[in-house]
């Protein structure tokens, strides 16, 4: 892709860092979007039933990576951001090359052998050079030199860490002449973020992947299907308001994993005591407990335990005794996938030359209801939100020109997602740095907690 006069400027600037730090000569350089979910949040990690979600990538906001293969097997990395330290580290620190081609099942028998890495932005780049050491081996001889610019706020739901890992993953690969197909890399990126310790799914990855302009993508994760929507842009925004940081440390952490593991691995348990038909699925809370302790799944469901001890052992460790909810979880998972499928028909019904501005508008009108009803099973069945988070969608939904708004990403902080129209855009704005901001002494658009968004273009090679 040819960049445009701001992202030239960019560009340069992050050339003239790279040649300071590593010296002249040929560089590549890849760029990945910032993640916009439009709905479907916290289900791509659910293995119990079809789930779905609706995302694009943000066509103003981005991750470059600049780039340039190392022959001495390390990788070095540097950021246009300060406040990330340089750090290098060699391959010979990852798996041995002898278990390549085990990457599937061997990847996470290696993974929970390792304690989990200290924070570190450096380990998102690590997660993805070591996945592809292990499942390529010998072919992954060369590391890399890079620097990164990117416009995407880090912890704050628009998943800069999943960014860096497709940027990393690819920048591997390329290095070492590796052909690679782009839904691929996605899912092994989202495996190769588990290294940090999460244990997310594919949507970040899948999203900053496959996004194409004025479109939605819309993410099928039993059928490992992406289909594109059309999604109107001329006339609407996405507006993305950052709360505060989502704290990744150890007790985020825990719930994060906490979720994972509920959806992953104890209702599935549960529900084989009952098998409901998976058309009935809408049935399932009522079967289901209200809530469950790992005490009891150790008693009564032993395989699922020593599973759930082997992929989140800090978990099993720490809250064998802690109710885990159970039904309030499914609720939350049900309903989006609801309305994940009703925003799909909905954007295709709407698109085409025969529907007029009005139809437009009343779709999108209808897209922001369900948005609002996702932010709400977020806050009282997911209970991922933040007092300041349900302050700032307050501020918003004040708004009458905001058709919808809720929490975006993990959660415990982060950003909140507006649908607003064009026109709308610096009146919002201006009321959310007055109301939310200027009461914590915060300028919103000069730390850059504002990004308003088009659907754009996915993973992309740049010209320099």
């Amino acid at each position: 892709m040819t960049a445009s006069d701001s992202q030239q400027a960019r560009l340069h600037a992050l050339h003239d860092r790279f040649r300071r730090l590593y010296g002249n000569g040929p560089v590549s350089v890849l760029r990945a979007p910032a993640r916009i979910n439009v709905l479907g949040e916290h289900v791509d990690y659910v293995s119990y039933l079809p789930t779905a979600s609706l995302v694009f990538g943000s066509g103003e906001h981005e991750m470059f990576m600049l780039f340039r293969a190392s022959e001495a097997g390390q990788v070095r990395g540097a950021s246009m951001n300060d406040a990330f330290a340089p750090f290098a580290f060699t391959l010979n620190e990852g798996p041995d090359v002898n278990s390549a081609g085990r990457a599937d099942r061997g990847w996470t028998d290696w993974l929970y052998q390792l304690a989990v890495p200290a924070p570190q932005w450096g380990n998102y780049v690590k997660g993805s050079v070591f996945f592809a050491r292990f499942k390529y081996g010998g072919r992954i001889r060369r590391g890399f030199e890079f620097v990164i610019d990117s416009s995407i706020p880090p912890k704050a739901g628009a998943s800069s860490s999943s960014a860096l890992v497709v940027l990393a993953g690819a920048a591997i690969r390329q290095v070492n002449q590796v052909e690679y197909e782009a839904h691929i890399l996605a899912r092994e990126s989202s495996q190769a973020e588990w290294y940090v310790g999460t244990r997310g799914g594919a949507m970040d990855h899948t999203a900053i992947c496959l996004s194409k302009a004025h479109h939605a993508v819309h993410l099928n994760y039993a059928e490992d299907t992406a289909k594109l929507v059309p999604l109107p842009g001329d006339g609407y925004r996405w507006v993305t308001f950052f709360s505060h940081e989502a704290d990744k440390g150890k007790e985020v952490m825990l719930e994060y994993n906490e979720r994972a593991a509920v959806a992953r691995l104890l209702i599935p348990a549960v529900m084989a005591d009952s098998a409901p038909p998976r058309s009935h699925i809408q049935t399932l809370p009522d079967e289901l407990p209200a809530s469950i302790t790992l005490h009891e799944i150790e008693r009564l469901y032993p395989q699922t335990f020593a599973d759930c001890a082997r992929a989140f052992p800090a978990l099993v460790r720490e809250r064998r005794e802690r109710p885990l909810k159970l039904r309030e979880r499914a609720l939350h998972h049900i309903g989006e996938v609801q309305r994940v499928d009703a925003a799909a028909k909905l954007l295709r019904e709407t698109s085409g030359e025969k529907i007029n501005p009005a139809a437009t508008e009343t779709a999108m009108r209808q897209l922001g209801e369900l948005i609002n009803e996702s932010h709400a099973s977020l806050r009282d069945l997911y209970e991922v939100c933040t007092p300041q988070v349900n302050q700032l969608i307050e501020i918003i939904h004040a708004d009458a020109e905001v058709y919808g708004a809720r929490l975006m990403g993990g959660g415990f902080g982060g950003n909140v997602l507006a649908l607003t129209t064009e026109e709308n855009v610096s009146k919002l704005m201006e009321r959310v740095q007055q109301e939310f901001y200027a009461p914590q002494n915060r300028d919103g658009r000069r730390e850059g907690a504002v990004m308003i968004s088009t659907p754009g273009e996915g993973l992309s090679k740049f010209d320099l």
